[in-house]
């Protein structure tokens, strides 16, 4: 985030028996994941609103079974299919897609999410010397409020006051810098 780059792993859909839990590849260079184990169940409901309904029908895919023993020859369907339509357009025609999938997001786009706004992920916080950036809070959360992160010290930024507390009087700490027992 601090440099602006969102960061995203490789997606792969080749080489999966089941077509329905792999990553493809949109029209404007996103992906859209998909975690369907059951392939059978979802394919049908997938056809529909991929605007495919004949491949519900197709024998090849008819059933799971059939449909993991040409999984291959499937990938390569939904691949054309994926590619055909950019992201915004996959969200609004898989949105009754009752099937387990989302886009992939990169790490800044993540940041933006919606889900991650409203729950806190991301909190403002200042450097020492006073300049603002975001850091990701803790994802746990009391009485439903995100945690408040605070940063970290500077080097030894606290280190005469812990001394301090210890007992050693000022004189002593300077003794003990003086001969470089402590920073």
């Amino acid at each position: 985030m601090l440099l602006g780059q969102g960061w995203l792993a490789a997606p792969a859909a080749a080489g999966r028996r089941n077509p329905l839990t792999a990553n493809y590849r949109t029209k404007d260079d996103g992906w859209l994941a998909f975690t369907c184990l059951q392939a059978g169940k979802y394919w049908p409901p997938l056809a529909e609103c991929v605007d495919r309904p004949e491949l519900a029908t197709d024998p090849r895919f008819a059933d799971h079974e059939s449909l993991m023993a040409h999984g291959a020859e499937a990938v390569d369907v939904l691949t054309e299919v994926f590619e055909a339509r950019t992201v915004a357009e996959w969200r609004d025609a898989l949105e009754d897609f009752i099937g387990q999938w989302t886009v992939i997001q990169d790490t800044l786009e993540a940041a933006q999410d919606v889900q991650s706004v409203a729950n806190g992920y991301l909190q403002p916080c200042t450097t020492a010397a006073g300049v603002p950036f975001q850091l990701v809070a803790s994802p746990v959360q009391f009485d439903e409020q995100p945690a408040v992160p605070g940063r970290a010290p500077e080097f030894n930024e606290h280190g005469d006051q812990i001394l301090a507390d210890l007992g050693l009087d000022w004189d002593t700490v300077v003794d003990l810098k003086v001969r470089g027992v402590i920073a």
